[in-house]
């Protein structure tokens, strides 16, 4: 993947030339503002790119002000933008990094791969290993990029996961199921609430459930049978049916992160 991603001394990783030809290709964004620092980030990136002489960084800063407008009731937003605004946001975190200023978390979630351009999706053929297996039915494929720290709440997922890392690294901590089923409902009983364990949803991903499911399995220490993972470039990790996982970036300092994965039957 040396194609997509390039990497440099003094600005760290970043996307190649290449992938200056799909800057303006639409995606899905997740923006977490749980924090008043995250929050300040996103204003100061939103702010950096209204100072900014070109018109086309003015609109990607509109494409932030809902989040910001409405961010003292909620806390997770899912925006859409071109793949520039993600760009920017690396570039802005360079800027911040030589100031020791926070950076901003900005992740194209779970973009599907049959909804990229045709040369992207040349570019990650599904695994041999993925086509042979079950049925050999691809059930969904995903990209998943963005800056660091990345996080994905505990979950399952309905369908076997083959999860490949891209760029930079990740953990990914895994539960087999009956472990994983005992710790979520412990979790749920704790916070008063019914979840969706099986798919990643809007609701873990913000307020009391991101909170308490982050601490269960990254640092009470109390999840029995608990597997980690580290995932560099070129990594890949099954993930079998019903097995519960989180996953997170090694790194928290704003940099480029990314992972792609395949589920199937």
């Amino acid at each position: 993947m040396n194609k997509w991603f390039s990497k440099n001394v003094t600005a760290g990783r970043g996307f190649s030339a290449y992938m200056a030809g799909f800057q303006d290709w639409p995606f899905p964004y997740e923006l977490v503002l749980s924090s008043s620092e995250m929050k300040d980030a996103v204003v100061g990136f939103r702010d950096w790119l209204m100072e900014s002489p070109h018109v086309t960084d003015h609109i990607l800063a509109g494409i932030l002000q809902p989040a910001l407008v409405e961010g003292e009731d909620q806390a997770f937003f899912q925006l859409f933008g071109p793949l520039r605004l993600l760009n920017k946001a690396l570039e802005f975190n360079r800027a911040q990094r030589s100031k020791a200023s926070s950076t901003l978390d900005l992740y194209i979630a779970q973009a599907g791969l049959e909804e990229l351009p045709q040369p992207l999706q040349d570019d990650v053929p599904a695994p041999e290993l993925v086509k042979r297996a079950g049925k050999g039915d691809i059930y969904q494929s995903s990209l998943w990029l963005g800056t660091e720290p990345t996080y994905t709440p505990l979950h399952r997922d309905p369908n076997p996961n083959l999860f490949c890392q891209l760029c930079g690294c990740k953990i990914v901590r895994l539960l087999p199921p009956s472990s994983g089923d005992r710790l979520y409902f412990e979790v749920q009983a704790k916070i008063r609430q019914r979840g969706n364990s099986r798919i990643r949803t809007t609701e873990m991903m913000q307020g009391k459930e991101r909170k308490v499911l982050h601490d269960a399995v990254w640092n009470d220490g109390e999840a029995g049978e608990l597997h980690e993972a580290e995932l560099s470039p070129g990594d890949a990790l099954f993930i079998p049916d019903g097995w519960w996982h989180s996953v997170k970036s090694k790194e928290a300092d704003g940099r480029l992160n990314g992972s792609v994965n395949w589920w199937f039957r």
